[in-house]
């Protein structure tokens, strides 16, 4: 497997307000998701782990310095919590304590399990020549053997309850559908969610079941965001939401 070593796994942009976007840009863009760094006075943030394949604490850390890091999954999807096991603090609802799911992801295309092949195809995406990756994150990486790093969380959020970083704090926000355990995370002071899979734009969403879903499409909108980090794509604001989650209702209820 002649792929180049990555000499940094993951691009980070700054998103303003204390928050900053960190993709893991050498795997398939079909697997990219965010992971958003949120600083704090006392402790700092941080939403979704992408898939594990590189190493993210080293990164984290230089975003954080000494401040600790309450690492927290939006759900429990392999692409999600990939590297939440490099966190000692890790957060999610307890009807998602169960990862990964569906299962891990194998790197080689030949490897990926039905459910995989799946979600390309709905999603419309391109399936990886041979292996799901432009390059590795060290020498000797075994692309072949290499699977999503089972995690166990090590607390459980709760609707309603608040992650306080000192200074700001994030409401949980429970939004059941895409998986049963899927949350945001809201600060009403400043506007801003993190929305995970529950919403993004630009591309197709995706549930379990529709008619929970549907109800928290329905409460998102309630919230009136001035900024949403989802958890794939662009940042966007509290207009686009609600175009996007009128349209995805119209499909959700046919």
């Amino acid at each position: 497997m002649n792929l180049p070593v990555a000499d940094r796994w993951f691009a980070v942009t700054d998103a303003g307000e204390g928050v900053t976007r960190l993709e893991e840009s050498w795997v398939d863009p079909f697997l990219v998701s965010n992971v958003w760094h949120v600083r704090g006075r006392d402790r700092d943030l941080l939403v979704d782990a992408a898939n594990g394949v590189g190493p993210l604490r080293a990164t984290v850390d230089e975003l954080s310095g000494e401040r600790p890091v309450i690492a927290v999954a939006t759900h429990a999807h392999f692409d999600h919590v990939g590297g939440l096991g490099e966190f000692a603090d890790r957060r999610c609802h307890h009807a998602d304590s169960a990862m990964p799911t569906p299962g891990p992801l194998r790197l080689m295309r030949e490897d990926f399990p039905e459910w995989l092949m799946e979600d390309y195809a709905y999603y419309g995406s391109a399936l990886p020549d041979a292996v799901a990756l432009r390059g590795v994150p060290e020498l000797g990486f075994d692309v072949e053997g290499w699977s999503t790093p089972e995690v166990a969380p090590t607390s459980f959020l709760s609707d309603g309850e608040s992650v306080d970083l000192g200074g700001r704090a994030f409401e949980v926000v429970h939004t059941p559908g895409h998986t049963p355990g899927s949350i945001c995370l809201w600060e009403e002071s400043s506007g801003t969610l993190f929305s995970g899979d529950a919403i993004y734009v630009d591309g197709r969403l995706g549930w379990e079941d529709p008619g929970a879903f549907a109800s928290s499409l329905l409460r998102l909108l309630e919230l009136s965001p001035r900024v949403v980090h989802g958890g794939h794509g662009r940042s966007f604001g509290g207009e686009e939401l609600r175009g996007t989650i009128d349209l995805t209702l119209r499909e959700v209820q046919v």
